[in-house]
């Protein structure tokens, strides 16, 4: 019935972070993606956002694809590419629920919650240009053209192993 991305630097997530994705019944659903670190200058510890490929489409990221060869592709997150998209790593609210839903246009691959019929229905992570995205974010697009919502969860955290 579901299948659950889950990358394999994710090191924490809640015990329930299955049935806490499956209870929203999306067809796409993300988790927020987030660090654990030790703050040098506050001398404690803290987090900070890590995943930025879960997002909100926006007018200049249109324009740039407009502007590129078929086979370029839009890598979010880098300066030489400014798309100005509302990344939902942006919005976490330490305070807010754990079930707020946001709409998204791309994902990452943190932990992405999918129904198997968005597969069965063809949406993969395609290893090439689609509509200048590639690998996860380039599903969540094939997942919209196939007429599927794709949703993000900003409060609901898993963490990333901190490489630094």
């Amino acid at each position: 019935s579901w299948v659950l991305w889950l990358d394999s630097d994710i090191v924490e997530t809640p015990s329930t972070l299955i049935q806490d994705m499956v209870s929203h019944d999306k067809p796409v659903i993300s988790a927020n993606c987030y660090q654990r670190y030790f703050d040098e200058e506050k001398k404690q510890d803290s987090i900070r956002p890590y995943d930025y490929n879960n997002w909100v489409e926006s007018e200049e990221g249109l324009k740039i694809a407009e502007n590129m060869a078929e086979d370029e592709i839009i890598v979010e997150g880098y300066a030489e590419i400014a798309t100005y998209r509302p990344l939902m790593a942006h919005f976490y609210d330490p305070n807010g629920d754990v079930n707020t839903e946001m709409e998204l246009d791309g994902v990452g691959g943190a932990a992405v919650l999918v129904k198997a019929d968005v597969h069965r229905d063809g949406a993969m992570f395609p290893p090439f240009p689609f509509y200048h995205l590639i690998e996860t974010e380039g599903f969540a697009k094939m997942a919209k053209r196939l007429g599927y919502q794709v949703f993000g969860l900003p409060n609901y955290l898993v963490y990333h192993y901190n490489e630094a």
